[in-house]
């Protein structure tokens, strides 16, 4: 290992689903039936007192704003504090929120996308695939400029990744994956990312395409992981989290481009919902544990 790496364990009995870094060296995590916790510094400090689990917390605009378990919705205004929580109409899970600085806020239950104009005070609803004779679930929503990725559930006939473009409502299949669900979606101006995965099989990838051409690529792993799940972009650094293996642990990997390959850097218990990047912070969100891992991680490689 090169260089000096310290490294602090962070765990909290109920595990995590979600992270987002807010503000340098600080993170905002959700603990299991607990809530919404702010960490800086070693130090934990309540939000939002919430039973509910968050599966994604995303910063948009002046809020912070997440979705998770029974369709629930959280608002968090960054300067005040003050925050808001509700019920979508669906017992769903929601995994995935985005959105834009003009209030703009997506998110989906079903095969349906849940749209606001205003940061989340008043929403409209679309019927993605009203179209299609067999619809698939929504998973994972990015959204880049006007287009709004989707990656689906399993689905045999109409599984895979999906463009959306918003003005003019016109939907159109990126890829088709009849086998894997399509867990994270990552776009920025010159390629599309996406993880993929299977829990009951080891077909998990992490695959990318340029926008100027239809191929896609994947790195390469030694371990044979069920499904990829979370990634974050830091810089020049990519960092991507697998689910948990048959021994109960998952794993972060950091993208060697150059090789073509996913590197092991650390493992955690439970699946490895979210990754989030700080600085030269990383922290994990496991099921069971949750893991600050300070300094850059690029240089390191450690297994259970």
């Amino acid at each position: 290992m090169s260089g000096q790496r310290k490294r602090i364990l962070v765990m909290h009995a109920n595990g995590a689903t979600a992270v987002v870094s807010t503000s340098p060296n600080e993170f905002l995590v959700s603990i299991k039936g607990e809530g919404i916790y702010s960490f800086k510094h070693n130090r934990w400090k309540l939000i939002i007192s919430l039973q509910d689990s968050i599966y994604q917390l995303k910063k948009i605009g002046d809020y912070i704003m997440g979705v998770g378990d029974r369709g629930r919705f959280i608002r968090l205004h960054e300067r005040t504090g003050r925050w808001k929580t509700s019920f979508f109409p669906t017992s769903q899970r929601l995994w995935n929120i985005v959105g834009n600085d003009s209030g703009l806020v997506i998110t989906h239950a079903g095969t349906q996308l849940l749209v606001s104009s205003d940061f989340g005070i008043s929403w409209k609803v679309i019927s993605l695939f009203k179209e299609l004779s067999v619809r698939p679930i929504i998973r994972s929503l990015t959204l880049h400029d006007k287009d709004l990725y989707v990656g689906t559930q399993i689905h045999k006939q109409n599984g895979g990744l999906w463009k959306y473009t918003l003005p003019t409502q016109q939907l159109v299949p990126v890829l088709h994956d009849e086998e894997t669900m399509v867990s994270s979606i990552h776009v920025d101006n010159s390629f599309l990312w996406l993880t993929t995965g299977a829990c009951q099989t080891k077909k998990g990838t992490f695959a990318f395409r340029n926008h100027r051409d239809n191929k896609w690529h994947s790195l390469t792993c030694e371990i044979e992981e069920r499904a990829f799940l979370g990634m974050v972009h830091s810089g020049k650094h990519i960092y991507v989290c697998s689910s948990k293996d048959e021994y109960g642990y998952s794993r972060i990997y950091h993208g060697d481009l150059s090789q073509m390959t996913l590197e092991p850097v650390e493992t955690i218990k439970g699946h490895c919902y979210c990754v989030a990047a700080s600085a030269e912070d990383l922290f994990l969100a496991g099921g069971e544990e949750c893991k600050w891992m300070k300094n850059s991680l690029k240089d390191a490689k450690i297994l259970h």
